[in-house]
């Protein structure tokens, strides 16, 4: 939105210089032109206007928005499966460890260890039994078994937790491989989804082609038939006042023209509104560059 104020525009323009035509008396006349021929110069293609290419760059990002939601909607089709076949790479690759033989080699070292804990401790549990109360030999069986039931459970729980460490590392194993795979299945969807596209139309070239810029016309000579031009006699006799009249009619209506003009090239829509931005100035200066 933009207001331009012609009445401002039109006292600047007039304190440029400008060119003083003059309109002398012309009496009637005769001429005649000999037949000949004229060369007529070449003709390009004016410039795609900048209301034009706005609208083509809209355009442009219209399509690329288009573009990518397509991809997305195809690459989310492709991997609208991916939880579940991460579920069968996790099993699969888990199948690779035995498992059970760990198990049983865990259960093995108990095993081992709980006899020798119940070797040393029978012989305790005995003390105990054919020792008088109060006598220092059942109180050093006492201590002696409490510091091997402790000894045991510290055994049990180290055996315990180094077979938890070791399944924690096949988990961690398990989970890095399945992680490569899953990356690696993107990749390919991606390509997949890509290759897709690129063998559809663009629709850019479709529907925004270049613009064609026509090639300058060749010059050419044309015959030129004899003419004859009669010109009446014209009394200026008009006075200085309805000359200036005329001439400031003519100067309004060509601001009024040049404004709507400026306007749709510089991508502005004038209004009478007082809130508006007052671009006089600019206008002014595009005038007097021109």
């Amino acid at each position: 939105m933009a207001k331009v104020d012609l009445e401002r525009a039109a006292q600047a323009l007039a304190q440029a210089p400008v060119v003083q035509v003059s309109v002398p008396t012309l009496p009637a006349q005769r001429a005649r032109t000999p037949a000949d021929s004229a060369s007529l110069d070449s003709i390009e293609s004016p410039p795609p206007a900048e209301t034009l290419r706005r609208r083509r760059e809209l355009a442009l990002l219209s399509i690329d928005l288009q573009r990518n939601a397509v991809r997305q909607r195809l690459l989310q089709a492709r991997l609208q499966n991916l939880s579940e076949q991460e579920q069968r790479w996790h099993a699969e690759l888990r199948a690779e460890y035995d498992l059970d033989a760990l198990r049983a080699e865990r259960d093995a070292l108990w095993q081992e260890a709980f006899q020798e804990y119940g070797r040393r401790r029978f012989p305790l549990l005995v003390a105990l039994i054919f020792t008088a109360p109060d006598s220092e030999a059942r109180r050093q069986a006492q201590a002696t078994l409490d510091a091997l039931e402790q000894a045991w459970r510290s055994q049990e729980q180290a055996l315990e937790a180094q077979y938890k460490t070791q399944l924690s590392r096949i988990e961690r194993e398990i989970t890095v491989r399945v992680n490569a795979l899953r990356r690696e299945f993107i990749r390919n969807a991606e390509a997949e989804v890509q290759e897709q596209l690129a063998q559809q139309p663009d629709a850019t070239e479709i529907y925004l082609p270049q613009p064609q810029k026509s090639p300058p016309a060749p010059p050419r000579k044309e015959p030129l038939p004899a003419a004859e031009v009669r010109l009446p006699a014209h009394e200026t006799d008009a006075t200085a006042q309805a000359r200036r009249a005329q001439f400031e009619n003519l100067r309004r209506q060509l601001l009024s023209q040049l404004v709507q003009e400026w306007a749709q090239a510089y991508g502005y829509r004038l209004t009478n509104d007082p809130r508006a931005p007052d671009k006089t100035d600019e206008f002014v200066r595009y005038l007097l560059a021109r």
